[in-house]
């Protein structure tokens, strides 16, 4: 490389730093744009291409994750021992709902970096949550409530796993402390609530009654919880009635698979916020006012588009708007 290019490469490299350095949309935007620039300057197996494809990636997970998930592909050619690359890798494969291809991510990260407790968190909650595999998630969610045991979320998870293999007492102490960690979390509450088998919760597991009977009320506590959430935000009638027919499309004669119906109620909304591009949602956000994590909103939706097929402008809903 020529002292011009070389020259050329280092102020391409400090404006994407200083862009970086920034969290507005516009200097995301800008990143992405110098960083795509700078991988067609360098050497593809050079320092400056892993970091080019590192914060490519992260600059493009949440919004286009199949780009992202190619970027950590080509950085992890020469840097596979990277444990947080292959849990990029993990989360990518996660919100594209290849959740077994997560799954051997997140544990190829938990293997390098075993110390790290949210690897193991991811690792359990997708076993538990999106493969129904509780027995085996029991292992990584014990080892990240060990780590992590300040963390509300990761507390819930072991005591939602738990209830499913049937230690209901252990469950009941551990959705106790993640009530106490996070007072003010809805759906500490309503794992709570399931785990006691409380009146509270009799409407949405009521062990007496029928499956399809308790399977369709789990669908209207859902339709609820989106439905007034949705007309606090400020979305049209049109859009309401796109996220109940997304919702009726999709739980009609399915098991769900979550006790946390404020899951699958943020999933519907981030469906419809992705289908009509509605300014400002992304998967945190929409997280955040429902009380759950962006991981399980990225888990449900990706279960939700991949089980209807959805497509950007959806004509079979978006049309109806």
């Amino acid at each position: 490389m020529t002292d011009q290019a070389e020259a050329q490469l280092a102020k391409l490299r400090a404006q994407v730093e200083r862009a970086l350095e920034r969290t507005d949309a516009s200097s995301a935007s800008l990143a992405t744009s110098l960083l795509t620039r700078m991988l067609t300057l360098v050497p593809e197996t050079s320092d400056d291409a892993l970091f080019a494809h590192r914060h490519l990636a992260e600059l493009l997970l949440e919004k286009a994750p199949w780009r992202a998930a190619l970027h950590v592909k080509k950085a992890l050619e020469f840097e596979d021992a990277d444990d947080a690359l292959h849990a990029m890798m993990g989360l990518c494969q996660a919100l594209l709902g290849n959740y077994r291809a997560a799954v051997s991510a997140y544990g190829r990260a938990a293997r390098l970096a075993p110390n790290v407790g949210w690897y193991h968190h991811n690792l359990g909650h997708l076993l538990d949550v999106a493969l129904d595999e509780p027995a085996r998630a029991e292992q990584h969610l014990r080892t990240a409530c060990r780590l992590a045991s300040h963390h509300d979320e990761v507390v819930a998870s072991l005591a939602h796993c738990l209830a499913r293999l049937d230690r209901k007492d252990e469950a009941l102490e551990l959705a106790r402390r993640a009530r106490a960690l996070k007072p003010n979390k809805p759906a500490h509450r309503e794992l709570y609530d399931w785990i006691s088998d409380s009146p509270e919760s009799a409407k949405l597991v009521s062990r007496d009654k029928p499956k399809s009977e308790r399977v369709s009320e789990r669908a209207r506590e859902v339709a609820d919880s989106f439905d007034a959430q949705m007309r606090v935000t400020g979305y049209s009638e049109p859009m309401l009635a796109m996220a109940h027919e997304i919702w009726s499309d999709f739980s009609r004669g399915r098991t769900l698979r979550t006790v946390k119906s404020a899951v699958y109620a943020a999933a519907i909304e981030y469906a419809v916020a992705t289908l009509t591009q509605w300014p400002g949602a992304s998967q945190a956000s929409v997280g955040r006012r429902y009380g759950v994590s962006p991981s399980s909103v990225a888990t449900r939706y990706g279960e939700i588009r991949d089980a209807l097929e959805l497509d950007p402008f959806d004509p079979r809903y978006v049309s109806k708007t």
